[in-house]
């Protein structure tokens, strides 16, 4: 007999209440913070409570992640010391999964003021941060879209490409919500379907929940492409804005370093491509040793900023 949704969330409810009362009589926890799907959906029978709890700045009270047990329901406790709090959350680049996480939490008690006052900042979300998430998201898309193309051209396979873009639907999922500006989530997908459920009703609920066509299938691989070409400015504007301003040819080698080392994203030579591809940048080619010890070189994969991107090989 399945146990009524209301009572699951009874259960979870006492138990976090339980856990809490006797937490706050530790004088070494400043603060609980109550993530996951208690804090703002629906759990059921096999779910668990996330907490995180920020500890004194000690050097006897580390950082720890415990499994707890309240209630007859497994806890997954986060201990961070505040000030490693307040670093994770001045520096976590906002709609990542950290941040994510602790902005669409719920700050239970604090013991430290200052420890509510950061909190309170989850819910900024700042230009330069939505421009790399938009980034992040879109070099994970690529090689989806690109991989269901190819089966789709070379095989004529409709599933195994249908199961590449739904490869793809969460990362752009992620382009639609953050471009909106909004929090993006772990179910980002409805979240997505609700912004534009044109778009995502082809790429992601006809791709599983109708009989797949040639028609059907290349109707997906169509709406992704012109979906990324509409957005290609929002999207791979530090990337454009990163040649513009070097001004010569840089290598595949040297962007993926600075972008790594700047905005800590990868796989950039892709969204390099991509716009060779659109012909909004030229590629080049630069030389290259394969190993430290060869002894001819090789020429390497470059691109370069140009206002009318010809092909500068």
């Amino acid at each position: 007999m399945n146990t009524p949704p209301a009572s699951i969330q009874k259960k979870f409810t006492e138990a976090l209440d339980d856990l809490v009362a006797q937490v706050k009589e530790d004088r070494s926890i400043l603060a609980a913070l109550l993530c996951g799907s208690l804090a703002y959906d629906t759990v059921w029978a096999k779910s668990d409570i996330d907490l995180v709890l920020v500890t004194i700045d000690d050097k006897k009270v580390e950082r720890a992640h415990l499994a707890l047990y309240a209630g007859g329901v497994n806890v997954h406790a986060f201990l961070m010391p505040r000030a490693e709090f307040r670093k994770a959350i001045e520096g976590t680049l906002r709609n990542s999964f950290l941040h994510s996480l602790l902005a669409k939490g719920r700050l239970l008690y604090t013991h430290d003021e200052s420890i509510a006052g950061i909190c309170g900042r989850l819910h900024e979300i700042g230009e330069r941060d939505t421009q790399v998430q938009l980034l992040t998201a879109a070099t994970q898309a690529l090689p989806a879209i690109y991989k269901a193309r190819k089966w789709f051209v070379t095989r004529g396979d409709l599933d195994y490409t249908a199961l590449w873009i739904l490869w793809a639907a969460t990362p752009l999922a992620r382009i639609e919500v953050i471009g909106a500006r909004l929090l993006a989530d772990r179910e980002v997908i409805p979240q997505a379907m609700k912004l534009n459920p044109a778009f995502f009703t082809i790429i992601y609920t006809a791709m599983l929940n109708t009989r797949k066509t040639r028609k059907s299938v290349r109707e997906a691989l169509d709406a992704i492409d012109d979906y990324l070409e509409q957005r290609t400015d929002m999207l791979f504007q530090p990337v454009l804005d990163h040649l513009r301003e070097v001004g010569e040819a840089r290598s595949a080698t040297e962007i993926e370093a600075h972008f790594k080392r700047s905005f800590d994203v990868e796989g950039v030579t892709t969204a390099c491509e991509y716009l060779a591809d659109q012909g909004l940048i030229g590629k080049a080619s630069t030389p290259v040793q394969l190993t430290k010890r060869s002894n001819v070189r090789v020429q390497e994969l470059a691109f370069v900023y140009m206002e009318d991107a010809p092909d500068a090989f």
